[in-house]
């Protein structure tokens, strides 16, 4: 469970770290970071707070997962094994999406952001999304 445990880490601490890049003005990957039109126009333009919050989110699942495969008695091991739970339901869910735009069974897949969800995006969350569960699981 080690390597999940480290695989699901680095997952989350390289989303965050591009999160918090683009939300304090970076602009590298941007261009692939946001769901896109057909013709290439950004589906929304996201907010710098709203990157800053997704990068916290990110942060703080990153602690929780540490803290739970640590077994530091922080909280309750029920409320972690619970959250691990969650966490992998989200994961899947933002994973296998039936959505026009993102998640495995997305239909917009020849934008620069829907080649970067079918090949790295998706398929990291649908795998952190089992990873997850696999660590509730072992309990």
């Amino acid at each position: 469970m080690t390597l999940i445990v480290l695989l699901i880490c680095v997952f989350l601490a390289v989303g965050a770290a591009f999160h918090y890049f683009w939300a304090f003005g970076g602009r590298a990957g941007w261009h692939v970071a946001v769901p896109q039109h057909l013709d290439g126009t950004q589906l929304f333009a996201p907010s710098r707070t709203a990157t800053f919050a997704v990068a916290a989110m990110l942060t703080i699942v990153l602690i929780v997962l540490v803290v739970y495969a640590l077994r530091l008695d922080l909280l309750p091991r029920n409320w972690l094994r619970t959250a691990m739970v969650l966490f992998g339901l989200a994961f899947l869910i933002r994973g296998l999406a039936w959505h026009r735009y993102v998640g495995l069974f997305k239909t917009v897949r020849t934008t620069a952001f829907g080649r970067n969800d079918t090949r790295y995006y998706s398929p990291g969350c649908v795998l952190a999304g089992i990873g997850f569960l696999l660590l509730a699981w072992e309990e």
